[in-house]
């Protein structure tokens, strides 16, 4: 198992230190997260295929939001968001270059670091957090 990991300027790590990862994106919350685009991407490849992905966008105000993606190759099976408070779903901020996503789907950063590092260590969704999948978003949310 691979996880190739992409940094907000673009910098892309095959297995990334997660002592390392945690001091970029969590200790450093938010200045790491306000070079390049503002987000990072992070897929786990097994025998060459990739089989999950896991999107972190940051907004400096809300915290850090998740998209976790069950893929085959690069056709998404499944997709689920972080949640947080469902009662902010119609709210939206800008977390990333012009993207808006609902408030309700940000996680504070060490709560966020939980999916994280789940997913850095094993390529896998965390049973820590709360997720929503993207089919049940209520219709005024945004992701």
């Amino acid at each position: 198992m691979i996880i190739k990991f992409i940094s907000p300027n673009g910098l892309s790590i095959d297995s990334p230190d997660i002592d390392e990862m945690k001091a970029n994106m969590i200790d450093n919350f938010p200045n790491y997260w306000q070079q390049g685009n503002g987000a990072t991407s992070m897929d786990c490849i097994i025998n060459g295929k990739v089989i999950n992905s896991l999107l972190a966008l940051s907004s400096a105000k809300h915290g850090i939001y998740l998209k976790y993606l069950a893929m085959n190759g690069r056709k998404i099976l499944d997709e689920c968001l972080s949640l947080e408070d469902s009662s902010k779903m119609d709210t939206h901020v800008e977390c990333s270059d012009e993207w808006y996503a609902s408030e309700g789907l940000f996680l504070p950063p060490e709560k966020a670091w939980i999916a994280i590092n789940e997913f850095l260590n094993n390529g896998s969704k965390s049973k820590e957090v709360s997720w929503i999948n993207s089919k049940d978003m209520p219709e005024n949310s945004n992701w």
